[in-house]
């Protein structure tokens, strides 16, 4: 008889600077590997997390999502507070929840929210250059924004994906794109049903790349059309991403 599993539902915020990405990589320090292993340490066995997603080396977390089976269980606030005793500072655990065993945090999500933040100033900031893409040059909001409202729809988004497998179905829906300016902030928030590799990066790249040449904002639907990765625009630097939200 195969014993009782314990489902926890986890969400984390973290700094994605010191990483190497959220995934397990053998001799690399990720997100995963710093959690599995004080999980491990209070389970005093392996444990292994399901995250919602990956993020990439210097990408950040508002509200990453994990989940983890265990046989041994354990009351949700003592371990919340267990576990942000073991990790570094650069990764909190904000939330420690039961859920049903079933639930899994990639598969059961529904949508995911990106927030990109570019510093649109004269000079850089010595505080927030591993949390911003610095563009010196004005960017006109209202401009920038409708090229960015083109991505919105369902999608072969294959001209988007850096990685792209045979196997993989291209095809995105992006439900919203918001943005708006906060002092010298442009915030763009993407939210859709699933992501590409590097897909908001690479919207993010392209739209400045269309900005930039002043093409017409219609570049875009030619651009994904072509489901031509080199058509596109440069990939826009990580340490302007972040993952705020998973909706389930």
């Amino acid at each position: 008889m195969e014993p009782s599993l314990y489902n926890k539902k986890c969400t984390v915020e973290y700094d994605g600077t010191e990483f190497h990405g959220w995934q397990f990589q053998k001799g690399l320090v990720t997100v995963q590997s710093e959690i599995e292993a004080a999980l491990s340490k209070i389970y005093k066995k392996q444990i292994h997390i399901i995250g919602s997603g990956r993020t990439d080396a210097g990408v950040h977390a508002l509200a990453q999502v994990f989940n983890f089976r265990a046989e041994k269980y354990i009351e949700s606030e003592p371990l919340n507070l267990g576990l942000n005793s073991l990790l570094p500072r650069s990764i909190i655990i904000k939330k420690v929840e039961d859920v049903d065993v079933n639930f899994h945090a990639q598969k059961s999500a529904k949508s995911k929210t990106y927030l990109y933040k570019i510093l649109n100033s004269e000079l850089p900031s010595a505080f927030l250059r591993n949390r911003v893409w610095w563009v010196r040059n004005s960017i006109d909001i209202e401009i920038f924004s409708e090229i960015l409202s083109q991505f919105v729809g369902t999608f072969d988004f294959s001209a988007m994906c850096t990685m792209k497998s045979l196997k993989e179905n291209s095809v995105r829906t992006i439900n919203f794109i918001n943005v708006y300016k906060t002092e010298h902030i442009i915030n763009i928030e993407i939210n859709a049903n699933g992501f590409l590799h590097n897909m908001v990066r690479n919207i993010i790249g392209t739209a400045f790349f269309i900005y930039r040449k002043k093409l017409h904002p219609s570049t875009v639907m030619e651009i994904i059309e072509s489901r031509d990765r080199k058509k596109g625009g440069p990939t826009a630097p990580p340490q302007g991403l972040y993952l705020k939200e998973v909706f389930y």
